[in-house]
C-alpha cells in the first residue's frame, strides 16, 4: 500500500479551519442547524455528519475563549446596554432537573452593548435570567465608569441585582 503525496499547500488536518470556521458560521452566525449543513454538504458529495460538526466547533470554541473574553470586557464598557431572555430547550440541562435555587427552565440570553459607536452581542444559555447574566457583565464593568443605560421590557428579572444602571424600558412589551 502507497500514500500519494498531499499536493502543496494541503495540510495534514482533515478539516481546514477555514471549514471549521464556515460550520461555526453557518449554525451560530446564521442559525442554520447542523443536520441542514450536513444534507447541504451531502448534496456536494461531502459526508459532513451533524456530529462531526458538533465535535470540529466544539474543539475550536477552546481555542477563541480568549475573544469571547475580550468581547465580554468590551461589552462591559458599554454606555447602552440592551438585555432580555427568552426559554430555551437544552435535553442535556433539563435531564440535570432543578438547579439548587430550584429553577427547571433553561434561558437564552442576548445581551447588546453598544460601546465606541460599535455593537457587541453577547448570547447566553443556561439556567440564569437576563438580569442575572447582565449582572455578571456589568461586574466586569472598570471602576469609574458611571451606570449604564438599560434598556429591557420592565419584567424584574431583567435587572441586575445590585448593580447600578439607568433603567429605561420598553413600553411596547
Amino acid at each position: 500500500v502507497y500514500t500519494a503525496k498531499a499536493p502543496a499547500g494541503v495540510g495534514e488536518e482533515k478539516h481546514d479551519a477555514s471549514a471549521v470556521a464556515m460550520v461555526a458560521l453557518l449554525r451560530y452566525g446564521l442559525g442554520m442547524p447542523f443536520y441542514r449543513v450536513e444534507a447541504l454538504q451531502e448534496s456536494a458529495g461531502i459526508p459532513l455528519p451533524a456530529s462531526t460538526q458538533w465535535d470540529l466547533v466544539a474543539e475550536a470554541a477552546h481555542a477563541l475563549a480568549p475573544v469571547h473574553d475580550a468581547l465580554q470586557a468590551l461589552a462591559a464598557r458599554g454606555e447602552v446596554l440592551h438585555n432580555d431572555d427568552t426559554s430555551m430547550t437544552v435535553l442535556s440541562v433539563l435531564k440535570e432537573g432543578r438547579d439548587e435555587e430550584g429553577r427547571r427552565g433553561v434561558f437564552t440570553t442576548a445581551v447588546l452593548s453598544r460601546v465606541d459607536g460599535r455593537t457587541v452581542a453577547l448570547y447566553a444559555t443556561g439556567r440564569q435570567h437576563a438580569g442575572e447574566n447582565l449582572g455578571d457583565l456589568l461586574a466586569l464593568r472598570p471602576p469609574g465608569l458611571g451606570p449604564p443605560i438599560q434598556m429591557c421590557d420592565a419584567l424584574e428579572r431583567n435587572l441586575p441585582d445590585g448593580l447600578a444602571t439607568i433603567v429605561s424600558n420598553c413600553l411596547v412589551h
